[in-house]
């Protein structure tokens, strides 16, 4: 693992840290090369965690966001600018971009599960490919990267972003379960869909059931592990 310095630590939300090390000087932005890779993040002695790179690749610095629990992530979030972490070089398979270039592009994700969707949706541009993302979040407060959703509405990607706590009153987009929000406006063929998941396990499931049984392929539901 190697030492690297925090170049910028922001709270963007409840417990959620927006978190850029400097990886210019290093040899890790090389060997970051498909989005959905993810490193092993520490400080100190404390045992490495598993953190998903949330720019894309080709970025000179790793960017990720991380939600601030007990342990290893509550240390890593509490390093302000001008501390070190040890990171490792990137690893794991990513998710199969082939499949998502080649297909409409379905990005269904809760909680901090955004961070590897946003690394495949900066990766390129995706107009007139229908690419969708279903972004849930429980409450308005949980839910980051607000402000890049214009950004990726000027890529081509349909933002629908849903919180699952009716009683926010502060918020004017949709509320419920991304698969709910999915089911009111399926796509017309789900056979040349390619479904993009990270996020809670029931969410995935239920993403799953609802497209395979529309007549997407099993294989087209993607992770990135």
């Amino acid at each position: 693992m190697q030492a690297v310095r925090v170049l910028e630590n922001t709270v963007v939300g409840n417990r959620l840290h927006h978190i850029v090390l400097d990886t210019q000087s290093t040899d890790l932005p090389a060997s970051y090369t498909v989005p959905g890779q993810y490193v092993q993040l520490t400080i100190g002695e404390e045992r490495p965690a598993y953190m998903a790179i949330a720019s894309a690749p080709g970025s000179a610095n790793f960017e990720f966001l991380i939600q601030s629990t007990d342990g290893t992530a509550g240390s890593i979030c509490a390093t302000e600018a001008g501390g070190e972490l040890l990171v490792s070089a990137p690893m794991g398979n990513g998710f199969n971009m082939d499949a998502i270039k080649s297909n409409t592009p379905l990005f269904f994700v809760t909680g901090t599960g955004i961070s590897a969707i946003r690394s495949v949706i900066e990766s390129g541009d995706w107009n007139n490919t229908g690419a969708r993302l279903y972004y849930g979040s429980y409450t308005p407060e949980d839910m980051a990267y607000q402000d890049k959703f214009e950004e990726w509405k000027q890529r081509g990607v349909q933002v629908h972003a849903l919180i699952s706590e009716s009683t926010a009153t502060a918020w004017e987009g949709q509320i419920g379960f991304v698969q709910d929000a999915y089911a009111e406006d399926p796509v017309e063929d789900a056979s040349k869909a390619v479904l993009v998941l990270c996020g809670a396990k029931i969410m995935c499931e239920k993403a799953t059931e609802l497209l395979t049984a529309a007549g997407m392929p099993a294989e087209h539901a993607l992770t990135n592990y």
